[in-house]
């Protein structure tokens, strides 16, 4: 019944924030025609973000359980889970460019070498940007489901999803807008 009590609310504002998320996307249409092909990274990287800021919720709430937080940022284990989730963050948004430019000349599709730079670049601002903010999201998401006394399993997976949708689609139509403008 707790999980119930915890969950539901949350649940509802993620709808409202998977809404919001719509509406970013919606509003991106312009950048899509600057950046050829960005709209192919869009899903990829939406799915990569809220994986791996919920995996790192998961993770800070199992080591506040095991007590293993105590002191706050300067936790070892939250600083270890920053870095990786950074770095993973950088390596993927990375890999995610090639992986692009393989499927496209697998299907005999040509991208400009201009917009595959400007897709690379975009894709790794993108991913290390998303990756500090939604680190420190995700810490302060755990630390302030345990100050309110909640169980932070059951809340920060859906949040930290739900933000780092909107939040993704934020950063990446930002340099999406400054780069493929500089660029193509």
């Amino acid at each position: 019944m707790r999980v119930m009590k915890e969950s539901l609310p949350f649940l509802f504002l993620c709808a409202a924030g998977g809404a919001a998320a719509g509406l970013v996307l919606g509003s991106m249409e312009y950048i899509f025609e600057l950046v050829p092909g960005l709209i192919v990274l869009v899903p990829a990287m939406i799915d990569m973000r809220g994986n791996i800021s919920s995996t790192m919720g998961s993770r800070l709430g199992s080591a506040h359980h095991l007590g293993l937080m105590e002191r706050g940022l300067g936790s070892s284990i939250v600083k270890e889970n920053i870095k990786s989730t950074v770095a993973l963050s950088v390596l993927l948004a990375s890999i995610l460019p090639i992986l692009f430019w393989f499927t496209s000349f697998a299907l005999s599709i040509t991208i400009e070498l201009r917009a595959l730079i400007a897709i690379y670049l975009i894709s790794i601002s993108t991913g290390f940007t998303t990756g500090v903010l939604l680190s420190f999201i995700s810490y302060f998401a755990v630390i302030m489901s345990i100050k309110y006394d909640l169980d932070p399993d059951n809340l920060s997976g859906p949040a930290l999803t739900t933000v780092g949708d909107v939040l993704t689609l934020l950063v990446l139509f930002f340099f999406a807008y400054f780069i493929g403008g500089a660029i193509l």
